[in-house]
């Protein structure tokens, strides 16, 4: 709806414009939407504005503002007292003009807008040359100048020094404001396309500072080229302009006619758009202008003077009330603000102590977990460390001592001459030495070692070198940023026992010549990957063997993931990655 009425805006139609606009404003609303409460009220400000209703505009303005301001936006904020400032100047409001740019001024410089505060200062110049201040006027011109450098947006300097020249013109420094004017026609040549408007103002202007410095050649086709410029685009303030600069021209040069008409057409151009600063201008020039009818329109160039005195005397009022309105509502803001300023802080205060109790309560239960888990690893490892002791006692005292029994029965029973039972015998108590060597290994084992106190890369290069005296010739990489003793004894078992089940399998089918093992870390991930030349496989269906489903099942049980990847007689790669961090 906000778009459909803009739509409408600039198609000029009015009532549809207002309908949706107050469709769109209701829905904001309902929304609870203030920012699109206080577009729609920017929208109409517009709107009236541009009918020179000045005194609604600045009521619609203001509501806008109103809406900025409680919602803290000062950018918005700004831009709208601007134009609040602006309507102001209008009206002859000079006091409360300045007033309202310099606020709107104050929110600008801490947010850098420098385009926005050049038409805030350009509004200080204008307000400055009304009031016949003007020095004042150019130093803030000036500073306008200066703000559309640091904006990047020289292409508005031509309209910065037609106002300039407007000031040195009424100053009575001609030369001055012909240099102004003169600087702004050249400094764009395709101004006269790309900014039509201001190129005819710049047209007449320059005109009719020549007419006011008494040199009169050569400036009505100029007057004429202008007029053309601005018919073509209906720009009816700058027709009522130059047909009442053409009046003064004809009525010097003697052509009292062709000086009443163009104040006639500038009066009833005046009339149509309620513009009453020209139409006062043009009944002032019609009662010296004409003999006949000079009474006449003495008599209303006073009636509409003070018409239009009382109506700014009015309005100046009815902008003062609105300025008491929103000091009032800005008290009651601040007051709520400080209200809910403290009522916040109480509750991020208790907020904070509430977090504070939260966190030392966990802590405290951390703590206790913590001792519970020491106290219970503690007991573990003891557990642990007696049944060790416990195992190697039964294998050393038990088993090791009926062994060594039956070795010496054996060899009793071996004078018996039987040569098959001798033989027999014989390969017996062999055996059962072997046995007893390695009972005897384990037992030692379990008594004085774990797998933390291994050289774990030394396991992992035995391995590699008991496999080279098979086919398949083995290589083993390992990153040296691994630190072995800091992973877990279960990731280091599990790794093994994997390696073992796939070195298996490359063994039984892959057919290989070649096999690299590397164990890298990256990133807190530890990484086995075992890579040959072998024949290849297809992995889908392997994955229903037995060997890679012990991998995988070991893979799992650690977190990990498991990657494989094979082709057709280019070998197969085995990857799992598992978290260490």
């Amino acid at each position: 709806m906000l778009d459909i009425s803009y739509q409408y805006y600039k198609l000029g139609d009015s009532i549809n414009f207002r309908r949706t606009n107050r469709e769109a404003r209701n829905l904001s609303q309902n929304l609870n939407d203030s920012s699109a409460v206080a577009l729609t009220y920017w929208n109409l400000a517009g709107f009236y504005h541009s009918r020179n209703v000045e005194d609604s505009a600045y009521y619609s303005f203001h509501k806008a503002q109103k809406i900025y301001a409680s919602l803290g936006n000062q950018y918005l904020s700004a831009r709208v007292l601007l134009n609040m400032a602006i309507i102001q100047k209008n009206i002859q409001d000079y006091t409360g003009s300045e007033a309202t740019t310099i606020q709107a001024i104050s929110l600008l410089e801490p947010l850098k807008k420098p385009k926005h505060l050049y038409r805030a200062y350009n509004n200080l110049g204008i307000i400055h040359k009304e009031l016949e201040e003007y020095d004042k006027s150019f130093s803030y011109y000036k500073i306008a100048e200066e703000y559309l450098k640091k904006a990047d947006e020289e292409n508005l300097l031509p309209g910065l020094w037609n106002n300039i020249g407007v000031m040195h013109k009424k100053n009575g420094q001609y030369d001055e404001a012909a240099r102004y004017f003169d600087k702004a026609l050249v400094f764009d040549e395709q101004l006269s396309q790309t900014d039509s408007e201001l190129y005819a103002m710049l047209l007449d202007n320059q005109a009719h500072n020549q007419f006011k410095s008494g040199d009169i050649q050569g400036i009505l086709p100029q007057y004429r080229k202008a007029l053309a410029i601005r018919k073509e685009h209906k720009i009816i303030p700058g027709i009522i302009v130059n047909r009442l600069h053409l009046a003064e021209y004809f009525l010097q040069a003697t052509d009292t006619t062709a000086a009443v008409q163009n104040a006639i057409h500038a009066k009833e151009l005046s009339d149509q758009t309620l513009n009453a600063k020209y139409l006062l201008a043009s009944v002032l020039f019609l009662s010296k202008a004409t003999s006949d009818s000079s009474l006449l329109y003495a008599q209303k160039y006073i009636h509409i003077n003070d018409s239009l005195q009382k109506r700014e005397r009015a309005t100046r009022n009815k902008f003062a009330r609105i300025r008491y309105e929103t000091a009032g509502y800005i008290a009651k803001t601040e007051r709520l603000r400080e209200r809910v300023k403290r009522i916040s802080l109480i509750g991020i205060a208790g907020g904070i102590i509430l977090i504070l109790l939260v966190v030392i309560q966990r802590q405290r239960s951390k703590n206790k977990e913590l001792v519970l888990i020491q106290e219970k690893n503690k007991k573990f490892e003891e557990g642990k460390e007696k049944e060790k002791h416990r195992i190697s006692r039964e294998l050393h005292d038990g088993v090791l001592a009926k062994l060594f029994g039956v070795t010496m029965s054996l060899d009793v029973l071996n004078n018996i001459d039987d040569a098959r039972a001798k033989r027999k015998r014989a390969e017996g108590i062999e055996e059962i030495r072997s046995i007893s060597e390695e009972i005897r290994l384990l037992s030692h084992e379990l008594s004085e070692t774990s797998l933390t106190a291994v050289d774990y890369k030394m396991l992992l290069e035995d391995f590699i070198e008991q496999q080279n005296q098979k086919e398949t010739r083995f290589s083993l990489k390992i990153d040296p940023a691994i630190v072995w003793e800091s992973i877990g004894d279960d990731i280091k078992v599990n790794l093994y026992r994997i390696m073992q089940e796939g070195v298996q399998n490359i063994h039984k089918h892959a057919k290989a010549t070649k096999t690299l093992i590397s164990f890298k870390i990256n990133k807190g991930k530890l990484a086995l990957i075992i890579k040959d030349n072998g024949r290849g496989f297809a992995p889908n269906n392997a994955k229903n063997g037995i060997g890679l489903k012990n991998i995988q099942n070991r893979v799992e049980s650690l977190g990990g993931e498991l990657e494989i990847t094979s082709e057709d007689s280019k070998g197969s790669q085995l990857k799992i990655s598992i978290s260490i961090s």
